[in-house]
């Protein structure tokens, strides 16, 4: 049985071709994230990447690196890892160190991965991928008209259909241009994020209207705290919701589950790893709610890893995993989209020369 001997946290930096943008003030101009490295006794490895967000988990590029060396490896080292159940168990020990969501998500994420290959098994295989594509959305920051236009047009060209975009600055000019985005890709689909901008006295109205427009969902209408609020608008309005900041953790999950507050959830691998997205997706099954995969701004590693675990079947919605597209970087290792899927295979493929590119650099 194979121990963890090894735990390497490294800070790399990616540029964006523009800056992401989003909520009342939110703003991301480049993606500064850390590289976790897991090695296993019989020599095999795993990588994946921490994307701290400051504005929404309160983690840095500095403190995913303090808290990866100084605590979560210290706790790790030593331990033997034989199964998924295994890594979820250690992955559940370490919430001791309590917030540092990405920090913990990227660490589960390479363990997984690190046992998957010392078992020679493919990761759609260790995970139980039953697909063998998975319709891609491609996330569009808030902006002015002919910005978010030129967004949607790059992503649309490079194989996307499905767009979620971004609203909360400037409703009226942003439900504009949402309606010149569906006249001008009639074949497309579109959802928005609100990023719990609304106000829960004009939100339905709002979403209403919306949902007349065409537009298929809302994710975050109302700030998080405003959990009575949030479930009368699922009573009040057709638009179905997209559970996201108000669902971090599986905890999180059973709340709004027990209080009927969304209608499909959005699993982020980034920050609640393999093992406890693992079991938010076993309770949405039983709740029967729907399933997106986010990828929480991603380059191309954290992207294919969340892909791959967006094989299952329960995964029934687009997910967004081609945020790399956003990437100003090379990017000719990244799998093809064809009219908004992505061949699981060709995303193991492109993951596994990612990941054989890391090991030679080393």
């Amino acid at each position: 049985m194979p121990v963890i001997s090894r735990i390497s946290a490294t800070p790399y930096n990616i540029p964006l071709k523009a800056a992401l943008t989003w909520g009342s003030g939110h703003e991301l101009q480049r993606l500064e994230h850390v590289l976790i490295r897991v090695e296993l006794s019989d020599g095999a490895v795993g990588f994946a990447e921490a994307t701290p967000r400051p504005s929404i988990y309160g983690e840095t590029q500095v403190s995913v690196l303090h808290v990866i060396n100084e605590h979560l490896a210290p706790m790790l080292l030593g331990q033997a890892i034989d199964s998924f159940a295994a890594v979820s168990a250690l992955s559940a020990r370490a919430a001791i160190i309590k917030n540092n969501n990405t920090a913990r998500g990227a660490l589960d994420l390479a363990l997984h991965q690190a046992l998957a290959n010392s078992r020679g098994e493919r990761l759609t295989a260790y995970l139980g991928a039953e697909r063998d594509c998975i319709r891609l959305s491609a996330i569009v920051s808030t902006g002015g008209p002919e910005a978010v236009m030129a967004d949607v047009d790059r992503a649309y060209h490079a194989g996307i259909r499905v767009f979620k975009v971004k609203i909360g600055r400037h409703l009226p000019s942003e439900i504009n241009t949402i309606a010149a985005l569906i006249d001008a890709h009639p074949d497309a689909q579109f959802y928005v994020d609100a990023n719990e901008t609304l106000e829960s006295s004009s939100g339905a109205d709002i979403l209403s209207r919306l949902r007349r427009m065409g537009v298929i969902h809302c994710e975050e209408a109302l700030p998080v705290h405003l959990l009575r609020e949030r479930r009368q608008l699922r009573r009040d309005c057709a638009m179905p919701i997209i559970a996201d900041d108000s669902a971090f953790t599986a905890r999180d999950l059973e709340r709004e589950i027990a209080f009927d507050t969304f209608d499909i959830l959005n699993i982020k691998t980034a920050r609640t790893g393999y093992s406890e997205s693992a079991l938010m997706l076993e309770l949405c099954q039983s709740a029967e709610k729907d399933v997106m995969v986010g990828s929480q701004a991603s380059s191309l590693l954290g992207c294919l890893q969340a892909a791959i675990f967006a094989g299952r079947r329960a995964v029934n919605c687009a997910s967004e995993c081609s945020f790399f597209l956003n990437t100003d970087v090379d990017l000719s290792d990244a799998p093809p989209i064809e009219d908004g899927w992505l061949a699981l295979d060709a995303a193991e493929r492109s993951l596994a020369s990612i990941q054989h590119g890391l090991m030679t650099r080393e």
